[in-house]
């Protein structure tokens, strides 16, 4: 006769109760998303990413709760000795750039706007930002802001306790100007090709259905 494996024990404790209150909202915020994405196209272009970002949420919420103490961090390794740059002849090809990593919207409450099935979820989701017992997880990590914080953006949610989120590195500013200016040059090159289109044959409406410049 075969033993069933008893079923893993989950620790009773109140962080890991937030983690599996936190779990339901982020299950019903997707339901929802996924209500108003089928007759939304603007919505349901980002279903995908926006579905995988709340299911990472709630993942890394769950794993901060059960181990709310930081980590204390690695010494940093020794750096090497610096190395003369490597030499490369002049009619050597360039390497060509990585593609911007597709994002979310960033405005203000811009999911409520889209999918107004998520505002009962807003109210839901400030609730639980008011509890005590919430307020003492923030308080003992401070890093769970980094999950709850695009969250509050989303829904339109400003907590009075939040901090301010942490500056970006000058290597993240300067990785963030150079994608603001390959985007700024793409759609001036569309522009130019649009008008070039509609010199050479016409306007856009008049054109065959599956024409492209």
């Amino acid at each position: 006769m075969f033993m069933s494996a008893a079923a893993p024990s989950l620790p009773a404790t109140a962080p890991w109760a937030l983690a599996e209150r936190f779990a339901g909202f982020i299950a019903g915020l997707r339901d929802a998303m996924g209500i108003d994405a089928g007759h939304n196209a603007a919505l349901m272009n980002i279903a995908a990413r926006l579905w995988n970002r709340l299911t990472e949420a709630a993942e890394r919420f769950a794993a901060i709760a059960a181990k709310p103490a930081a980590r204390s961090r690695r010494p940093a390794p020794e750096a090497e000795p610096a190395h003369e740059p490597a030499q490369f002849p002049e009619n050597a090809p360039l390497s060509r750039p990585f593609a911007p990593r597709r994002t979310l919207p960033r405005g203000h409450g811009w999911l409520v706007r889209m999918a107004p099935q998520t505002v009962p979820l807003a109210v839901q989701f400030a609730y639980l930002l008011a509890q005590p017992e919430m307020t003492e997880l923030l308080t003992a990590a401070p890093r769970l802001w980094r999950v709850l914080r695009p969250l509050c953006r989303m829904l339109g949610i400003t907590p009075h306790d939040a901090p301010p989120p942490p500056e970006p590195a000058p290597a993240q500013r300067a990785a963030a100007a150079d994608i603001a200016r390959a985007r700024r040059r793409r759609r001036a090159q569309l522009r130019l090709a649009e008008r070039a289109a509609i010199r050479r044959h016409g306007p856009k409406d008049d054109r065959p259905p599956l024409f492209r410049f």
